[in-house]
């Protein structure tokens, strides 16, 4: 008798969870999944030039896009949910502002 589909997928689905990768690596190989945390992924929609000007930022600020988003989601929801002031965007905004006064 053959087995079905859905029994097999099952066996796959549970032999990959349960995969250990072999402590053959080299000793300056260091193995990281830094994001089983956030399970959730969410995909966004941007013109190329949106996308140019993120990467840009994150090259900028040493980061990866996705975590650069992530940094500007998470202030912009704690500013929102917490009421505990203003954004790191809006702080440093009133701080160019008030440079640039200065010197003008």
């Amino acid at each position: 008798m053959s087995k079905k589909i859905e029994d097999v997928l099952a066996e796959e689905g549970a032999a990959a969870e349960n995969y250990d990768i072999e402590e053959i690596l080299p000793d300056n190989v260091e193995v990281k999944r830094p994001n089983l945390g956030r399970p959730t992924v969410v995909s966004v929609r941007l013109s190329a030039d949106e996308h140019a000007r993120l990467q840009r930022a994150a090259e900028e600020a040493t980061l990866p896009v996705s975590t650069l988003i992530r940094l500007w989601a998470l202030d912009r929801l704690r500013c929102e949910t917490e009421e505990s002031g203003p954004s790191v965007a809006e702080r440093l905004t009133r701080l160019e502002r008030a440079v640039f006064q200065r010197s003008a």
